[in-house]
């Protein structure tokens, strides 16, 4: 679900690359500025628009799967693990799901320009929303990348010495 997901929100962002949009829509989460939110609306065309509107109107499905599936992912990894990859992954898969309730605020500032025009106060809400969420998910990727990584060194730690 998470990788189908990921992928059709990707295939559908390619719509919104654009000179003001080189990041697609996460160029317009990032906008932060009137202009800069106004600039990217302008170089979307009616069909980039509405595609942008249905991104926004899934990732509010999304951000119930990717959090719920990087919190468990986290906490069971850890349990693998065990030690302080425990106690890591219990506290990352955590502090990840406090990124879905950034996401949705974000989606909504977004959504709010996408059908009333560029606004400096959504532009700034997305932005501050977008930031610590990104912040936790990269945080969350971190742990998940180093603890698949301590998960295989381990197992094949275990097959080289076994007898």
């Amino acid at each position: 679900m998470l990788v189908c997901s990921s992928a059709w929100l990707s295939y559908m962002d390619r719509n919104l690359v654009s000179a003001a949009a080189p990041n697609g829509i996460i160029s317009f989460e990032l906008a932060g500025s009137l202009e800069q939110s106004e600039a990217i609306i302008q170089s979307w065309s009616g069909r980039a628009r509405s595609a942008a509107l249905l991104i926004q109107g899934f990732d509010y499905l999304y951000l119930f799967i990717y959090p719920s599936w990087f919190s468990l992912a986290a906490k069971l990894l850890g349990a693998r693990l065990g030690g302080r990859w425990q106690c890591a992954g219990l506290v990352t898969g955590w502090f990840v799901l406090f990124a879905a309730p950034l996401d949705a605020v974000e989606n909504y500032a977004l959504i709010l320009q996408l059908l009333q025009g560029a606004s400096a106060a959504a532009a700034q809400l997305a932005l501050w929303c977008a930031l610590p969420k990104f912040a936790l998910f990269t945080v969350s990727t971190a742990f998940l990348l180093l603890a698949v990584g301590a998960w295989i060194a381990r197992s094949l730690g275990q097959e080289t010495t076994s007898p």
